[in-house]
């Protein structure tokens, strides 16, 4: 077994997923997390709503994905067949346990607004509602904070 997937199962990691590599394509991705996860399913999002996708948008729904130390379900987005978004769900309760290891590893939140906490830093934030971190590329990190950018002016 790869030395990142023995790792993942027996540590509560908090850190991005190896198995992730933003910028592959959804075949690739999908490959590696065949033994990751207890169920894989692709769909593909119609109408396309991210905001970097000019042809497809599709997701990757796996379940069982040990994060955390537990077994959680991710949703990783694809923009045009490049992976630029994991997100990982959890319990509301967990979100003191994530923001604590959150903050060891990558030091304070670079903001805290409505959404969650973010961690630029890290290309990541822990969101409120739902519950669950966010890992996003450096080129959706861009489109992201052009777009927060905005509404801070509009307010």
């Amino acid at each position: 077994m790869p030395k990142h997937i023995q790792s993942q199962l027996n540590e509560a990691v908090f850190t991005k997923p190896e198995s992730f590599s933003f910028g592959s394509g959804l075949e690739n991705v999908k490959l590696n997390l065949k033994l990751l996860c207890n169920s894989l399913t692709v769909k593909k999002i119609t109408p396309i709503t991210a905001p970097l996708a000019k042809k497809t948008q599709e997701q990757i729904n796996c379940s069982g994905f040990i994060y955390g130390g537990k077994a959680r379900d991710v949703e990783l987005v694809f923009q045009d067949d490049q992976l630029d978004l994991v997100w990982i769900l959890f319990p509301k309760e967990e979100k003191p346990t994530f923001i604590s290891n959150f903050k060891a590893i990558y030091g304070e939140p670079t903001m805290n607004i409505a959404y969650g906490a973010i961690f630029l830093q890290a290309n990541a934030a822990i969101r409120n509602d739902p519950s669950e971190v966010l890992f996003a590329s450096n080129r959706q990190v861009k489109v992201m904070m052009n777009i927060l950018k905005k509404q801070q002016v509009q307010h």
